[in-house]
C-alpha cells in the first residue's frame, strides 16, 4: 500500500514527519537526498524516535581502536540513548535481538511516498 506523505521540500524542511499508518506511528526522516521510514517508538520504553538525535557513532577500526563513523546513519532514542542503524532499523548494541521496523520510501512526482 502507498501513502503519500507530502512534498519532498516540506518533508526535507521538517527533517522528520510522523504519520499514522494503520494505527502505528511511522517517522519519515530526511537525510541529505535520502528518505528513511521507521516505526517511531523505541522498543525499550516507547519514546518517539523522531524526538531523538541523528548522527554517527564510534565503530571498531581494529583491535582496541574506535573511530567515528556512520555519520547521519544513526538515530538515537531521546530517553536513554539507544542507537539504531537508520537503514536497517537494527540496534547497534544488539542487532540480532532488537530493532525498529523499517519501511521503503520513494520519491514520485515531487512527493515522498511511504510503502507498507
Amino acid at each position: 500500500m502507498e501513502h503519500r506523505i507530502g512534498s519532498v521540500e516540506d518533508v526535507r524542511r521538517e527533517g522528520c514527519r510522523i504519520v499514522d499508518v494503520d494505527g502505528r506511528p511511522v517517522g519519515v526522516i530526511s537525510v541529505g537526498e535520502e528518505f528513511y521510514a521507521i516505526h517511531d517508538r523505541c522498543p525499550h520504553m516507547g519514546a518517539s524516535m523522531c524526538a531523538g538525535s541523528m548522527g554517527g557513532t564510534f565503530v571498531a577500526a581494529g583491535a582496541h581502536q574506535l573511530v567515528y563513523g556512520m555519520d547521519d546513519q544513526v538515530i538515537r532514542c531521546p530517553w536513554h540513548g539507544w542507537e539504531f542503524d537508520l537503514g536497517t532499523g537494527r540496534s547497534l548494541l544488539e542487532p540480532e535481538r532488537v530493532g525498529l521496523k523499517t519501511y521503503r520510501v520513494t520519491q514520485e512526482d515531487g512527493d515522498v511516498v511511504l510503502h507498507t
